[in-house]
């Protein structure tokens, strides 16, 4: 699966990068380690799954996705992911 950037830029889609952002924002959540590993595979496989027959997926709709997700599993966690821009 590629991933199109906002800029139109396409890259592959890293479960990985998307796990640590997920880690990264339940870490600033304050949220133990262990829940926001629990929390980010979810996300993260319910990500790949939703996408599984797409050739290209826009980034933000993986983020609206990922928000989704977090919104259900972890309020505070999507506060934060919502919060994070690079």
């Amino acid at each position: 699966m590629q991933v199109v950037k906002r800029d139109e830029r396409r890259e592959s889609f890293d479960r990985d990068k998307l796990r640590k952002g997920i880690e990264r924002a339940a870490e600033r959540a304050k949220i133990d380690k262990a829940r926001a590993r629990k929390i980010a595979d979810s996300v993260v496989k319910d990500v790949e799954n939703n996408f599984r027959k797409s050739n290209d997926v826009r980034s933000t709709d993986i983020r609206d996705r990922v928000l989704d997700r977090l919104n259900k599993e972890e309020r505070k966690v999507a506060d934060s992911f919502r919060n994070f821009r690079r």
